[in-house]
């Protein structure tokens, strides 16, 4: 009981206290959505995917609504698409041919007709999505017709287009928003080292010892709520962001939320550490800044993991950002157990004991 009207005492001074509320959510938050707010508007038009369907089997429809799960698109009839294109309004629109649903239930592989602007024959990113759901409609229909039913999912459709996806503009914009709040995260422990050198330099963790409490549940307090104010704070914006500006990263906000909370503890283990090592103050914050900033550089939070040179992502697997960002990606949550790892090492070597920060 005492731990938690301890933890309710830290929890309302962080929150009073102006810098905190400001660096650790108003900042973060304006940031991050304005820019999600600024890619939506550049790219999403521009990344949008017409369809004629054509077609009045239910192959069509199927097709039509596994494919909307990744990718942008709307549904006109040909009349339509076609006025569009002459008007440039699009670049590109898709036809499901009449005999679509045909030439699946044959066993016989249709083909997705392209109307572009211009004589430019690259394959787009819609085109190469298409075609895998396409072979993998048909090896379902197959075995269907031998008396097994398998669903597209245990066909490992997403699986095998996370390349794919991954260049596509839209899902651009959502990783960059991404590695804006992994990197926010790990940039909060500035405040959670800030917050424990002043406490340590005002002696109120010292003086809390002469109360009843025991040592253990004072500080325990103290790092549940730097703790709980971090992961909410960053887990909310993602929510809020996904609801803005990419119903795309709702669905994976479970291990959005997951991983973001791992890397609250990274955070907390880091600030602890360094807050045990350094004793100046403008030290502290360079420290920080220099070593979360080398690690969202290398592990990818700073700019996609695709972009970086292979001297660079040699050392990716040894920093916490980017477990957390192949857990988000690749929907594992195994991954997050890595990112957790990381913090027990962290919080290890940096066990936190007064008489030593004292």
């Amino acid at each position: 009981m005492s731990f938690l009207i301890l933890l309710k005492s830290n929890l309302k001074r962080l929150t009073k206290s102006k810098s905190t509320v400001i660096a650790t959510i108003i900042v973060p938050f304006i940031v991050v959505l304005g820019l999600g707010f600024l890619f939506n508007n550049l790219i999403g038009s521009d990344n949008e995917n017409v369809i004629v369907n054509s077609d009045k089997g239910s192959y069509s429809n199927e097709f039509i609504q596994e494919i909307q799960t990744n990718t942008n698109i709307k549904i006109y009839d040909k009349d339509k698409a076609t006025e569009k294109l002459k008007k440039k309004n699009i670049s590109v629109f898709y036809e499901i041919p009449e005999d679509f649903s045909d030439k699946i239930g044959r066993g016989e592989k249709p083909q997705i007709i392209s109307y572009k602007l211009g004589s430019n024959s690259d394959l787009g990113n819609f085109q190469l999505n298409a075609d895998s759901l396409i072979n993998n409609m048909i090896l379902k229909n197959e075995f269907k017709s031998n008396g097994k039913d398998i669903s597209l999912k245990a066909l490992s459709y997403k699986e095998a287009n996370i390349s794919v996806i991954g260049k596509d503009k839209t899902n651009f914009g959502d990783a960059m928003v991404l590695n804006l709040i992994i990197s926010f995260a790990l940039f909060s422990s500035i405040g959670i080292s800030m917050d424990l050198f002043h406490l340590n330099e005002q002696n109120i963790i010292v003086r809390s010892f002469t109360t009843a409490n025991k040592p253990g549940v004072i500080i325990g307090a103290i790092l549940g709520a730097l703790f709980i104010i971090s992961a909410l704070s960053y887990s909310s914006i993602y929510v809020l962001s996904a609801l803005v500006n990419s119903h795309s990263m709702l669905t994976k906000a479970p291990i959005a939320i997951l991983n973001i909370s791992c890397l609250a503890l990274v955070s907390l283990s880091l600030g602890i550490l360094v807050t045990r090592v350094v004793k100046r103050e403008n030290y502290i914050n360079v420290v920080l800044q220099i070593i979360v900033g080398v690690t969202c550089f290398v592990g990818g939070s700073f700019m996609p993991y695709d972009f970086l040179p292979k001297s660079v992502t040699a050392f990716s697997k040894f920093t916490p950002q980017y477990w957390a960002l192949q857990s988000i990606n690749t929907q594992k949550p195994e991954y997050a157990l890595i990112v957790v790892l990381f913090s027990l090492v962290l919080f290890t070597a940096g066990t936190f004991k007064v008489k030593r920060i004292a």
